[in-house]
């Protein structure tokens, strides 16, 4: 080993080595320069690159056998370090100088595919902090502006904008969005000069795909922005086809002080608080007003509006209302928007006409399938109309769009609750409060999981968490209502019962939280007045607080024998059909309904269309006809309809051996004996042995809520009912 140590100092070989080196980046150096500023494509670059890190390779051997006569003489141990030296130069060529062929493979193997990209946040290069929504805004609208494409699919906003001021590789960004390429930039504005760069890479390796810088004046920006557009879909998908061109030029405006307002405005959305949307609202009716044909910020309204209604804020009505006229002027310029189209399916969906919401939506996704807003929608509307599976098959294309968007997640374990299926949703959830911690929702939908499970104390212990990030939402206290009641805890249900309705009087939250205290306290006559008060108050329906509160209405009317009263108002609501013959309810369904949807609206309040008695068995015969063929002859197989076949059989022995293996959670427990008691099997021992095992659990569950409460540092009671409680 000391002769090699030797020769290599005779030979020079560091010295060689060395050199070579330096002179090798100074050329890769210049390359780069002359290559961007030619355009050169990023395959003369590459080859650049591999032809020098072969030829250091062959440098290492030319000097190794340079020098004096005879010295080229090798040992074997000097051999074998040669040729481990040119097999390492040969993998080093492998893994950082991917083929053509690889890096296409590498794309198209992006779980999102080959034409699939994220645009990261554009960095506020001027210096301003209160300019950042100037670039955001250019993100979004560029962002906005792909989605459109049908061949691409776009990682939604929120995800990319999780990397924002992070300085994450972008092989790691490529990694967790699923993408094939990252679109990148700088925004710097000074007066009305703007220097903006962007640059398509791709997510494997981080190798240019595109790239240009622009320095121009301010009212240029839309025509940058369309380049910008224009220029990293022909590098992804090819050449640009004039269907291409017109999608990528909707929707814009010219007018830089309507640009602005509308920014302002995505900013205000994102922060996704009541006060927010308000100011969202303001912003956005400003852009209007200078440019009254800017789709892009009727888009926004909409959507801000639509948001408005999911959160409770406006009820469905107000926001159809607003929503409509909007929509006209959208479609007066835009017939084929994509996003019009989903929009008009929710609003036909909430109007009940069902195949005509979906059909909507479907163009909706097939016009811009990179669209998560869009797949979200319709995932709502499949919900909806009772069908989870499909609902929760396009929340999969959401996430897949949208992975690191926390209330994506959460939307998403919406329809896991409604399949049962709570360890995920659970999991699911615990990732949206790690990604959002803040979150007041990510905390609420913890406690609805837990309620739905039956976990009385983890889902108080969630709705507190929440409260305070939200103070204005009447939600969670309607909620803690609820829950802190069924633990028998009544002082405190009724302090957070008051503070839903302080927050927002007059709300069907806090209306439909009164009638189930009132339920659970034997209070049966005034349930059903104030059930019948709710009847009209249908369009308000939020987390089926209505439905609920429905159902209670007509479990506390069989014991008055006011079932009929209550079955009379609901059918003259429209909410239940008159007539159950086949031509009766076709009559009520109407021409534009989807008949399944129908008779599950029917069945979800089938406590007031039949009862157990002699008297209702002509009726329970008729509804039985209507599912068979509705549903199909075999419909009493099928797992979502046992129980209401058990029922109409009035089959008490059926009823127990579906209703009491499932029946296994203890929330809700004062409505499934009134369940029991209407089935008339509420005096069999084992219901009766169940639901004393369960009461049992409850007050287990009560005595360890203090310690669980003291532990999280939470309360009981809301702020002001401690703050009353404690004055003299």
């Amino acid at each position: 080993m000391d002769g090699f140590l030797r020769h290599l100092k005779e030979r020079k070989l560091a010295q060689w080595a060395l050199a070579y080196a330096a002179g090798a980046f100074a050329l890769l150096q210049g390359l780069d320069i002359v290559a961007q500023q030619f355009g050169w494509p990023e395959s003369v670059r590459r080859g650049s690159t591999i032809a020098l890190a072969v030829g250091f390779f062959v440098v290492l051997v030319l000097a190794w056998y340079h020098g004096e006569k005879g010295a080229q003489r090798v040992t074997g141990i000097e051999l074998s370090i040669i040729a481990l030296l040119l097999a390492l130069g040969g993998a080093a060529l492998w893994y950082l100088a991917p083929t053509d062929s690889r890096t296409a493979k590498s794309a198209a193997e992006a779980p999102l595919g080959p034409w699939s990209t994220a645009v990261l946040p554009f960095v506020n290069m001027s210096g301003d902090k209160s300019n950042e929504y100037f670039s955001d805004g250019m993100t979004e609208t560029l962002l906005d502006r792909l989605a459109q494409v049908p061949q691409l699919k776009v990682a939604a906003r929120t995800s990319s904008f999780s990397f924002k001021g992070t300085n994450t590789d972008v092989r790691r960004i490529g990694a967790q969005l699923g993408v094939a390429s990252i679109v990148e930039g700088s925004v710097q504005q000074a007066g009305d000069t703007l220097r903006i760069t962007a640059q398509l890479v791709r997510a494997i390796d981080g190798s240019h795909l595109w790239s240009m810088h622009y320095d121009r004046k301010a009212k240029d920006l839309f025509a940058i922005q369309d380049e910008i557009a224009a220029s990293v879909t022909t590098a992804l998908v090819g050449e640009l086809l004039p269907a291409t061109k017109e999608i990528l030029a909707k929707g814009g405006t010219k007018d830089l002080a309507a640009y602005d307002a509308y920014t302002r405005g995505l900013q205000q959305i994102e922060l996704n608080t009541f006060s927010s949307y308000t100011q969202a609202e303001t912003l956005l009716r400003q852009a209007l007003a200078r440019d009254p044909n800017y789709v892009d910020a009727m888009v926004a309204s909409v959507n801000t509006w639509y948001d408005m209604a999911q959160t409770g804020q406006i009820t469905n009505a107000q926001y159809r209302e607003r929503a409509n006229p909007m929509l006209d002027r959208i479609e007066a310029i835009d017939p084929d928007n994509a996003r019009l189209l989903v929009m008009r399916a929710e609003i036909a969906q909430e109007l009940g006409e069902h195949v005509r919401a979906v059909e909507l939506a479907r163009r909706g996704t097939v016009a811009a399938p990179g669209d998560a807003r869009i797949h979200n929608i319709l995932a709502d509307i499949y919900s909806s109309q009772g069908d989870q599976t499909a609902a929760l098959a396009e929340m999969d294309q959401v996430v897949a769009l949208n992975p690191l968007n926390d209330n994506v997640i959460r939307y998403r374990t919406l329809r896991l609750v409604a399949l049962n299926r709570f360890d995920e949703a659970e999991q699911a959830l615990h990732r949206a409060l790690q990604l959002d911690p803040r979150n007041s929702s990510n905390y609420w939908m913890l406690g609805r999981v837990a309620y739905a499970r039956g976990d009385l104390v983890p889902a108080v212990t969630w709705e507190l968490k929440q409260i305070p990030y939200d103070p204005a939402d009447p939600e969670g206290p309607a909620d803690l209502a609820i829950f802190l009641d069924e633990l028998g805890e009544t002082a405190a249900a009724d302090a957070w019962l008051a503070e839903s309705v302080r927050r927002q009087s007059g709300n069907l939250l806090a209306a439909g939280s009164e009638v189930s205290l009132l339920y659970a306290r034997g209070e049966h006559a005034a349930v059903v007045v104030k059930a019948l008060a709710l009847i009209p108050r249908r369009a308000e329906e939020h987390h089926d607080y209505w439905r609920n509160a429905i159902e209670l209405g007509c479990l506390a009317a069989d014991v008055g024998g006011r079932t009929a009263q209550m079955r009379d108002a609901l059918i003259q609501a429209h909410a239940l059909p008159a007539d159950l013959s086949p031509a009766g309810f076709t009559e009520w369904v109407g021409s534009a309904a989807s008949p399944l949807v129908k008779l599950r609206d029917v069945s979800n309040l089938r406590r007031c269309v039949f009862t157990a008695s002699a008297d209702d068995a002509a009726r329970r015969e008729q509804l039985r006809a209507l599912f068979a063929k509705v549903v199909g002859v075999d419909w009493e197989s099928k797992d979502e309809w046992r129980g209401a076949a058990a029922e109409l059989r009035n089959d008490r022995e059926a009823m127990m051996a579906y209703y009491l293996p499932r029946d296994t959670a203890v929330s809700r427990l004062s409505a499934r004996e009134g369940i029991a008691r209407e089935l008339g099997i509420a005096d069999d021992p084992r219901v009766l042995k169940h639901f004393t095992e369960q009461r049992e659990q409850i007050a287990q569950m009560r005595a360890a809520l203090p310690a669980a409460l003291a532990k999280a540092g939470l309360s009981m009671l809301p702020a002001n009912a401690q703050t009353s409680s404690t004055k003299p």
